[in-house]
């Protein structure tokens, strides 16, 4: 069961103390079936709850990890095109909504210019009416001047 340490200084002292255990005290069958039972029921024992993180988990799910090995260079880049397209069509929707936001703001935006320009023309409309009712007041008061005149000067006359 035990196999030698690989030769680099990678490794601490006390990995070396587990190997030279392990070489003194061989494990029986037994010991090790029972190591390799444990072994096997804690790989399926599911993660804790509140450790689990639920978002790197979609995210593979999303970006199409895999669980089937690649076997040859061929499936690895039909898998990678999938990968990069899917990676390309991520981007490209928030491209979208980032497009559709601004071009409701630019709709937002017409919208208001229209309405002021409305305004500016019913403003012009109330200048050009008001204009014309000046005219009128003055015509009007210029007439009555006119009227009033002659009876200034006839109540003259009489005073």
């Amino acid at each position: 069961m035990a196999t030698l340490p690989p030769r680099s200084g990678a490794f601490s002292e006390g990995y070396n103390f587990a190997y030279a255990w392990d070489k003194k005290v061989p494990l029986t069958g037994q010991q090790n079936a029972a190591i390799s039972a444990l072994s096997h029921t804690l790989a399926d024992r599911p993660f804790p709850a509140h450790l689990q993180d639920a978002d790197n988990d979609s995210a593979f799910e999303e970006a199409g990890a895999v669980d089937a090995a690649l076997v040859n260079t061929h499936q690895f880049y039909k898998w990678f095109v999938q990968l990069e397209s899917a990676m390309k069509s991520e981007i490209d929707e928030k491209y979208r909504l980032y497009e559709s936001t601004l071009q409701e703001h630019v709709n937002t935006c017409d919208g208001i210019l229209r309405q002021v320009d409305d305004t500016l023309n019913l403003f012009e409309q109330v200048q050009s009416l008001h204009s014309r009712a000046a005219i009128r007041i003055q015509t009007l008061h210029d007439a009555c001047d006119q009227l009033v005149c002659p009876l200034y000067s006839f109540y003259s006359c009489l005073i």
